[in-house]
């Protein structure tokens, strides 16, 4: 609170305290300043069968929905290539990749957290594709 000029009281007065403090109703105050990201409501399952189906997994992705990605029915070929996107997309969104089984992976956004209890991993942290 500022002092007010006064010519006859050694050059300032100051509030003397005995006044009420002004209330003013603030509307944020209750509010969080972040909103807290919810828990995902759900798990997309898709089973491609070509590449063309990337999208579809980045769109989810990108919308902060966990997809499980069952790769079994498409080719060898265009599998890695899926893969190999994924891996790009994960990384992009700095999400997570988890092998759930041979050729079905589930892919995570930033703000989704898995838990693996057993997790046969090599070294490097890559997955062998074969």
């Amino acid at each position: 609170m500022g002092a007010l000029r006064d010519e006859h009281h050694n050059g300032w007065l100051m509030p003397s305290g005995s006044y009420p403090a002004a209330v003013y109703e603030d509307e944020w105050v209750d509010q969080e300043t972040v909103p807290s990201s919810p828990a995902p409501t759900r798990i997309v399952s898709l089973r491609p069968t070509g590449f063309e189906a990337a999208r579809t997994v980045g769109e989810h992705i990108r919308a902060s929905t966990p997809v499980v990605m069952d790769l079994t029915e498409m080719e060898e070929a265009e599998a890695k290539r899926m893969v190999d996107f994924a891996s790009g997309l994960i990384f992009g969104t700095r999400g997570g990749i988890e092998r759930i089984a041979r050729r079905v992976f589930l892919l995570t956004p930033a703000d989704v957290e898995v838990m693996v209890i057993d997790r046969p991993l090599d070294e490097t942290g890559f997955y062998n594709q074969s």
